[in-house]
């Protein structure tokens, strides 16, 4: 029997994210049917250590800030030395990896597009797209996690319909089994938050795109709205990121250091969602982001902006209420909705956990990036090459 196909899965950083989480899941379920290694283009952080198998190569270039060319020296030496059969790329950060890949004897490329940054959050940089299109040819599949991005990979980018293929993010359900309930016992939060508070909850990295600081703000306005409870109020933000001190700045300002926690990275993420009252996602760009999944899972109703793939799984009015992004006081009204209406969080919170437990399983997204995989593996015909795809997109043209 021949050796288990080897996939090098590239990541600008190997840290906290959604995505990052995405990439572990796949590596940690598929492992009889294929081998793994990870290649991080910055750094490895703590999710290292989320591995089921410790002998997945993790492996780090060390990349210097900018345009760093021996950068990609490094990585075409370490794909030569891994030879890989397929090399999956995510996001924007490491698009400019499929021709090292190619030069280094990988000609199997998929990158995935978990989301835009804050820098493009509508898609519409125009070096980014340029780059998008330029380097297509070098790229069998793309893999994008929402309608929206698959939309805008097809419509907007201009990627061949046929080279795009949408696998939503899921989560392992089980996990969560059992964790919505009472919000009264919270061993875990403790004194900050006794009996009779209402917790508001954002899980994500701290980074500008997610926004935690215009969820402060909208809690600002909420505590100042609500003067008869604003005392039982609580804000945890879990994560850890670039914004950390910015966050802690603005909440002193604020007034805000006795009723807002963050908690940093925790594993214990199910536990404590258990604790909470209402998940709040103030993303300026988003795909799916598998926390809100978690929150769903876990029976929390949402408040989140309305950016990217989030309204695929928020039904407003049903599961949650959406708000335009960058409005604090909307954010704040919404939030307000729910403090107020115990019956409202019960059912929005039920149905959100039903409508994750039917169409965001960890089981279909697996099943999505194993027939992805496959199919690519199986390659064998000659439009696989670069140059190839551009003698027949110039045809086509002609």
């Amino acid at each position: 029997m021949s050796e288990k196909p080897l996939i090098a899965h590239v990541l600008y950083r190997l840290d906290t994210g959604g995505m990052e989480q995405v990439a572990i899941s796949v590596i940690n379920h598929t492992a009889t049917r294929y081998r793994h290694a990870v290649i991080a283009l910055v750094g490895i952080g703590t999710m290292r250590n989320r591995f089921t198998d410790p002998a997945v190569p993790c492996l780090s270039l060390d990349k210097k800030p900018g345009k760093d060319w021996g950068c990609y020296f490094r990585l075409w030496k370490m794909l030569r030395r891994l030879k890989p059969d397929l090399v999956q790329t995510y996001n924007i950060g490491t698009l400019d990896v499929a021709p090292a890949a190619w030069f280094a004897g990988v000609p199997r490329v998929v990158h995935a597009e978990h989301g835009r940054d804050v820098a493009d959050p509508d898609g519409t940089n125009r070096r980014y797209l340029a780059m998008r299109r330029w380097l297509q040819p070098f790229i069998a599949r793309y893999v994008a996690v929402s309608a929206d991005l698959e939309s805008w990979l097809r419509e907007r980018v201009g990627i061949a319909p046929a080279k795009v293929a949408c696998i939503p993010n899921g989560i392992d359900i089980e996990r969560y089994a059992g964790t919505a309930g009472s919000r009264e016992l919270r061993p875990l939060l403790g004194a900050f938050a006794p009996p009779g508070t209402l917790v508001v909850v954002n899980v994500g990295r701290l980074d500008p795109v997610k926004n935690q600081a215009g969820l402060i703000a909208a809690f600002k306005l909420l505590c100042d709205g609500s003067p008869a409870t604003a005392a039982r109020l609580r804000l945890v933000v879990v994560g850890e990121g670039v914004c950390r001190d910015a966050l802690e700045t603005q909440i002193a300002r604020l007034g805000l250091h006795d009723q807002v926690r963050l908690l940093g990275d925790r594993k214990d993420v199910p536990e404590i969602l258990t604790e909470c009252d209402v998940f709040a996602l103030s993303s300026v760009a988003e795909g799916i982001p598998l926390t809100l999944l978690e929150a769903m899972a876990a029976g929390l109703p949402i408040v989140a902006t309305r950016v990217g793939g989030v309204g695929e799984v928020v039904v407003d009015g049903v599961t949650g209420t959406l708000v335009e992004p960058g409005n604090p006081a909307a954010l704040a009204q919404a939030l307000r909705g729910y403090m107020e209406d115990a019956l409202r969080r019960g059912q929005h919170g039920d149905a959100g956990r039903q409508r994750v437990e039917q169409r965001f399983s960890l089981a279909a997204m697996l099943a999505g990036y194993t027939s992805l995989y496959d199919e690519v593996l199986a390659r064998r015909d000659h439009t696989s090459s670069p140059r190839a795809s551009i003698e027949l997109t110039e045809r086509k043209e002609r």
